[in-house]
């Protein structure tokens, strides 16, 4: 689901979690009626403000425990565009570098990176290759003109997954295990 009619998207996310139904959520606006969509979203996807938007704290690695903890997600992340994605599980934080790549247009790979998150939990993927997975999907879309010009096939995702040159990291290994400790 995402925000642009949370009313609607909340009954379905409702709807949803009562048939035990993961639900993931693509958010990046303050939309009226966000809170009542995110008390039943399992996967909260935001843009990399949406967080401190609503938790009132630019920092993600406070922002997204504060709103796993408060809506009870089990997982909630902030897409960083070519810093790639970081994510919190409720005990440790996640993070997957973007791929190197030339961009042509980067409409479009956002969603690509939403539904590649929805695959990969179909799939049963583990959170870290899940989460280079998405990467690998929405830097793909970004090398097509338009939001469909570059929806890649799952076999050069895969191939990107394990041949692609990853960028620098935004965020060290000593960071993600510092900010952990921060959040219990």
């Amino acid at each position: 689901v995402d925000g642009h009619d949370c009313r609607a998207a909340a009954t379905a996310a409702r709807w949803a979690r009562q048939a035990k139904i993961p639900v993931t959520a693509d958010l990046d606006n303050l939309y009226p009626g966000v809170e009542a969509l995110l008390e039943n979203v399992n996967f909260a996807i935001t843009s990399r403000e949406f967080p401190g938007r609503l938790c009132g704290e630019d920092d993600l690695f406070v922002s997204l425990p504060r709103l796993a903890s408060r809506f009870g997600c089990r997982l909630t992340a902030a897409t960083l565009g070519e810093d790639g994605v970081l994510a919190w599980d409720g005990a440790n934080f996640h993070y997957s570098p973007a791929f190197e790549i030339k961009p042509v247009d980067t409409t479009g790979a956002g969603d690509i990176f939403h539904a590649a998150f929805a695959y990969g939990l179909v799939r049963s993927f583990e959170l870290p290759a899940l989460l280079a997975f998405c990467c690998a999907a929405a830097g793909l879309s970004c090398l097509g003109g338009g939001a469909r010009g570059g929806i890649a096939p799952v076999r050069k995702i895969e191939q990107m997954v394990r041949q692609g040159v990853r960028r620098p990291p935004a965020f060290t290994g000593e960071q993600l295990a510092a900010a952990r400790m921060h959040a219990r």
